[in-house]
Formats: structure tokens, C-alpha cells, sequence
């Protein structure tokens, strides 16, 4: 024989047709295989052949998929492949996800150092505000703030509803991006994967929306 196919063991599927009186091929890999054909078979080698069972047949259609496999009579749908092809598709869409959300995390809360004296200005804040705001015991990070006519009292009122805002912009991208992990994983164990793209392009969308409110 002049003619050989070279073929994946794992899955039978044709990676060559060689002839070997035109030319000098190295020896295949572990994992590959070379199967000696006939000429009959050689002139046939435009449709679609793979290697089952030893033997090169013929099959009717192409793989349709990677996680197809041929049971020697037709193509069919291996579900430990294709679970496992979901589970990747889920992972890189959620991840695409929570990049989004902690890059906004990110421009949102600032300097660690600056959220945290921010935090503690709010936490007097609201203490001065329970006590009613009484003007012999303003608190430092109250007393900071009374500037350009403010009163302790405005003051006061302007840290916290500073601090609402911040925890309300944290919660909203919380809120936005669990969502939408949930409706990326729905949409997949469902096989709709171009809804799953959507969920996932959407949260990015709205993720980037809430940056531009927190700008203007």
C-alpha cells in the first residue's frame, strides 16, 4: 500500500490522507494513528471519512460538533462533552461578568484608605444625628465639613446622604451582577446560549451605565 490515512485514536477522525510514494511522512504520535487504505478508497477521500472500529467508513455529514461521536452508524450527541462545554461557557461568561463589576467596584469606592475614613465620617455622622445634633459635641469629621456656610447640621446631612448613595451604587452593582450570573446559567442549562450571551452583554451594558450616572 502507497496510501494511508493519519487519524486521532481518541476520536477517529481524519487529520490527513497521505501518499506515501510522493512523499516521506514521520511516524505519527501516541495519540495518532496510520491506517493503510486502497486506491478506491483514495479517490473517495473528499467526503467526509473517519476511522471506527479500525476500519475507514464513510459517513454522510461531517462531525457537527466536537462533542459529537460516531456510534458506527450515525453521529451522536455525547452529554458528559457537552455539560462540561456548559460549564465552560458559563465560567467565561460569568467571568466577563464580575470583571466588570469589580473594575466598578473599583472607580466606585476610590482609595481603600479614603472609603474607609469616608465609612467612619458616616458612622459620627449618624451618631451627632441620633444624639440631635447637639453643638457642643460636633465630631471632628463633622466639624471638618462645616465650611462655606454650612452648619454642623447640613454638614451632618450631607455626609450621610453622601454614604446612601455610595451603599446604594455598591448594592445596585451586587444586585446587577448576581442577576445576571443567574440568568447566564439559567439560559445555558436550557441550550440557549445566544440568551446567555445577551444576559452577560446586557449586565456589562448596565454595569458601564452606572459608572456614567456615578460621573455626572
Amino acid at each position: 500500500m502507497t496510501k494511508q490515512v493519519l487519524y486521532c485514536r481518541a476520536t477517529g477522525l481524519i487529520i490527513e490522507w497521505q501518499d506515501t510514494e510522493l512523499f516521506a511522512y514521520a511516524a505519527p504520535t501516541v495519540a495518532n494513528g496510520a491506517l493503510p487504505i486502497t486506491a478506491e478508497q483514495w479517490v473517495q477521500k473528499e467526503l467526509p471519512h473517519l476511522v471506527f472500529n479500525g476500519e475507514l467508513t464513510k459517513v454522510e455529514t461531517p462531525q457537527p460538533s466536537p462533542s459529537h461521536y460516531w456510534d458506527g452508524t450515525q453521529w451522536v450527541l455525547s452529554l458528559a462533552d457537552t455539560a462540561e462545554s456548559e460549564s465552560l461557557d458559563a465560567e467565561q461568561l460569568c467571568a466577563r461578568v464580575d470583571a466588570a463589576a469589580d473594575s466598578a467596584r473599583q472607580v466606585i469606592a476610590g482609595d481603600p484608605l479614603l472609603t474607609l475614613e469616608y465609612a467612619r465620617a458616616a458612622t459620627d455622622a449618624q451618631a451627632f444625628k441620633d444624639e440631635g445634633y447637639p453643638k457642643k459635641a460636633v465630631p471632628l469629621a463633622i466639624s471638618a465639613w462645616v465650611v462655606k456656610g454650612r452648619t454642623a447640621k447640613q454638614a451632618t446631612d450631607e455626609i450621610l446622604e453622601k454614604a446612601a448613595q455610595f451603599n446604594e451604587s455598591l448594592l445596585t452593582l451586587r444586585t446587577l451582577r448576581l442577576k445576571a450570573k443567574e440568568k447566564i446559567k439559567a439560559h445555558i442549562a436550557k441550550g440557549k446560549m445566544d440568551l446567555a450571551r445577551d444576559a452577560s452583554d446586557e449586565a456589562v451594558m448596565a454595569i458601564g451605565n452606572l459608572l456614567m450616572v456615578q460621573e455626572v
